[in-house]
């Protein structure tokens, strides 16, 4: 049986960042993860040419200050999104080019849309993103679904649809399915409204792919790192903690479980976790979210001036944008989310190719039909995901077991992006979490020392 200070359940950036902080405080750590590479929902592929291609997640923007702090450590580098030009709000047939982040609605659309995020900004205000079931008005927020509230708040019936389109995108959850209270604790997570629309659209992209850096933490853990690895049961022990899995054993005086809350939940506890914690992996789904790319021979959509975003509002394919590398060849990715990522999913490859591809004809022309590579992730199928970007709050569940989501058990502490309080969701909130449960074993193991 091997030994180690420390095991971490999981080699996202999450799992791979509290490695990282705990061999810089001098501990012993073993990092298991169950698939056959690191990264967890950021996964990078390879074009003809070597060009990268993000097929997770991929974006980081200003607020993200350590994941900025990773990539220089590393020296991953980036390039701004690209941006010249004039996006697309595309609505059936009709196609219309406009600048910057509004739409090109009519004024009473975007004015009753506007009175709309003025309202959910000031209620995002008042949540506390660390103890969201804690804030003002919680249990009455927590009890109805954001669905619930557009409908009761934007009657205007475009205005609407375009905010469930925005909501459902950003949460890759329809709005009928989350609560309120938990969209507003993401979106104050994120800093705000107008924060969270800025790290959106003032982005920049890995010019080798946003796993390098996980990449480059993987190589420094060599042997400590253990791919096909699944964790099956963590228990207690005469001294700390026994992980096991297909691997065997591992013996660790603590645990960090860095994996989303669903996946966490199917691994065997003894002694059972209180009920609180299992009740909450088990009414904690995943969002869904299906991501393609269509490559051409370059980035014919910048002709027109175009910057390869649109604006989807009735479409299976509500979001696409570019990610052309520099000097490569034109990629335009799709984002599909929620009930029609579910959809798309179910229907054969091929189809569901021409669905997406149609899709983009709308927006960019005949001239997109005919891509020369097609890559995408479904990443509900992913066995070690199950979904994406990640997972959310039905009603009625953060004001009632919320509570559970990091609180350690024993020597069992808790990571994922899920469990940040700031910038939920993203990588920069994985990275974060890493961080946070690395100092939480570090000083539950110097009181020990102390005791």
């Amino acid at each position: 049986m091997d030994h180690a200070d420390v095991v971490v359940v999981g080699a996202g950036y999450a799992g791979l960042c509290a490695a990282r902080a705990l061999r810089a405080a001098g501990r012993a750590v073993i990092v298991l993860e169950a698939s056959g590479r690191v990264g967890g929902r950021v996964l990078s592929d390879r074009l003809a040419g070597d060009w990268a291609i993000d097929l997770g997640a991929q974006w980081i923007s200003g607020g993200h200050t350590e994941f900025a702090a990773l990539a220089a450590a590393y020296g991953a580098d980036t390039y701004a999104s690209p941006s010249v030009g004039a996006n697309l709000l595309v609505e059936g047939a009709v196609r219309r080019p406009f600048s910057g982040a509004t739409p090109p609605l009519s004024p009473l659309v975007l004015l009753v849309l506007g009175q709309a995020m003025w309202r959910i900004e000031r209620m995002a205000a008042r949540i506390d993103p660390a103890r969201p079931w804690a804030s003002p008005g919680a249990d009455r927020l927590d009890a109805m679904t954001a669905a619930t509230w557009l409908r009761r708040n934007l009657p205007e019936r475009r205005s609407r649809h375009l905010a469930e389109v925005m909501i459902g995108e950003e949460l890759c959850v329809d709005v009928g399915s989350v609560s309120m209270l938990a969209l507003l604790a993401t979106i104050r997570s994120a800093g705000g409204v107008e924060a969270g629309v800025t790290a959106e659209t003032v982005t920049r992209l890995f010019v080798d792919g946003a796993d390098g850096p996980a990449n480059a933490m993987a190589a420094e853990l060599s042997d400590a790192l253990r791919l096909d690895s699944a964790v099956t049961a963590i228990r207690e022990a005469a001294q700390g903690l026994s992980v096991a899995g297909s691997f065997g054993r591992v013996q660790a005086g603590h645990v960090i479980v860095a994996v989303p809350p669903t996946l966490a939940g199917r691994i065997c506890y003894d002694p059972p976790v209180p009920a609180a914690r299992d009740h909450l992996t088990q009414r904690m789904p995943m969002g869904s979210v299906l991501k393609a790319f269509a490559v051409y021979e370059r980035p014919f959509w910048r002709d027109d001036k175009l910057t390869g975003q649109a604006l989807n509002l009735y479409d299976p394919v509500p979001v696409t944008f570019d990610a052309t590398r520099p000097g490569g060849p034109g990629c335009l990715g799709v984002l599909v989310p929620g009930r029609a990522a579910h959809r798309l999913a179910a229907l054969p490859a091929a189809e569901r190719r021409t669905m997406i591809v149609g899709s983009l004809v709308r927006a960019f022309g005949h001239v997109a039909r005919n891509p020369i590579d097609w890559r995408e992730k479904v990443w509900a199928d992913d066995p070690y995901t199950r979904g994406g970007y990640g997972a959310f709050f039905p009603p009625g569940v953060l004001t009632s077991i919320g509570s559970a989501l990091r609180q350690p058990i024993g020597a069992i502490h808790w990571a994922g992006s899920e469990t940040a309080t700031e910038w939920s969701g993203y990588i920069e909130g994985a990275i974060r979490s890493g961080h946070r449960a690395a100092e939480e074993v570090i000083a539950a193991q110097q009181a020990a020392t102390v005791a």
